[in-house]
């Protein structure tokens, strides 16, 4: 598995539908006043280099997740708990083609953390939907919901900064994360015949 940023270049790894979406870009301008999604794109990776990550196994895609600067994103401001910190980026949408892969989200949201914590941002924030009653914390919200599950960012380090009603705040603090390399220079070193590994 590996990850690679969602630029203009890559944004073809997304299906259309991600590709045309303005959820998040939707403020308090009629909609014929929002920046297009291309436009979008250009302006957040001419600022940031990146608009997400996205996992492949291979050539497939696994999944990808979208975030942004909170200017980038107008329709924060609108949601209850919003808007996000200044200092933070927002975790927009999440996308899984296999649902039952929680490892993938996992593994994207670490992807996406690491970059964002080498391109010197303070934290990431995303809104959480608290439903009474809601039974798995993964069932619908990666395909139908924008906003995420807190049982899911609670378990990823993410904690609570504002809650209103049914809708909450999170935030992870990315000075706390810490980036390592994933293949240790060891495993690159060749073990003689008489040699054992300890």
């Amino acid at each position: 598995m590996r990850g690679v940023d969602l630029t203009t270049a890559t944004r073809d790894l997304l299906p259309p539908v991600c590709r045309s979406c303005t959820w998040w870009q939707q403020g308090d301008r009629r909609p014929e006043a929002e920046p297009s999604r291309t436009t979008w794109e250009q302006a957040l990776e001419a600022e940031a280099g990146l608009f997400g990550r996205a996992l492949l196994d291979g050539d497939a895609v696994v999944g990808w997740m979208q975030a942004c600067p909170p200017a980038y994103a107008a329709r924060a401001r609108r949601l209850p708990t919003g808007p996000p910190s200044a200092d933070a980026w927002l975790l927009t949408c999440a996308y899984l083609y296999d649902e039952d892969y929680l490892g993938g989200f996992q593994q994207l949201l670490l992807e996406l953390e690491a970059a964002l914590k080498n391109r010197r941002v303070a934290a990431l924030e995303v809104f959480a939907l608290r439903r009474p009653g809601q039974s798995d914390p993964f069932h619908a919200y990666l395909r139908k919901l924008n906003l995420f599950h807190p049982e899911v960012l609670e378990g990823g380090g993410f904690r609570p900064v504002c809650v209103r009603g049914e809708v909450a705040r999170y935030r992870l603090d990315l000075a706390a994360v810490v980036v390592a390399a994933r293949h240790s220079r060891a495993a690159e070193v060749e073990l003689g015949a008489a040699t054992q590994p300890v």
